[in-house]
């Protein structure tokens, strides 16, 4: 289940653990366009978005997962209007480019933005030790570094 910051529930999950079933996700047929798990967030710290619930629970951290690969509106407002600086983007390398145009948007808000770059594992799958490890390595996003990812995309 997810809270909103009023603790209020706003969205919930299922996760099917049979290999042989087509249905890998049961969620509700409501909006996405939430703060999905708003309750647990300190909006004053260092914020991780990351694409799923697994990759949440493997960071641990002040960590947003955006159910999929889309920042939603609401999520992309209140991040654009509080006080947290420093936002990491870790989707999973699949999702590079979502990824770099949530970077650019940001950083044209005046965030200091920082791109995890993961290789074929997803948070879920590195556990927290190690992502732990490739956060504090990141460096802070620049707009040359941004063009540069952009055009090796090509």
């Amino acid at each position: 289940p997810s809270y909103d910051e009023n603790g209020t529930l706003n969205y919930f999950s299922a996760r099917n653990f049979n290999k042989n079933s087509s249905l890998k996700y049961k969620n509700p047929q409501v909006s996405r366009d939430i703060i999905p798990f708003g309750f647990y967030i300190n909006w004053n710290s260092p914020l991780i978005l990351c694409e799923g619930v697994f990759d949440m629970m493997a960071i641990k951290r002040n960590v947003i997962p955006l159910l999929g690969k889309n920042i939603p509106k609401e999520l992309m407002k209140k991040i654009v209007t509080s006080s947290v600086q420093k936002i990491y983007i870790a989707l999973d390398k699949d999702a590079m480019k979502e990824a770099l145009g949530f970077c650019e948007e940001l950083i044209n808000q005046g965030k200091k933005v920082y791109l995890v770059e993961l290789t074929d594992k997803d948070p879920g799958e590195i556990g927290f030790e190690n992502f732990t490890n490739i956060i504090q390595q990141t460096q802070k996003l620049t707009f040359s570094k941004l063009f540069e990812k952009k055009l090796q995309l090509i």
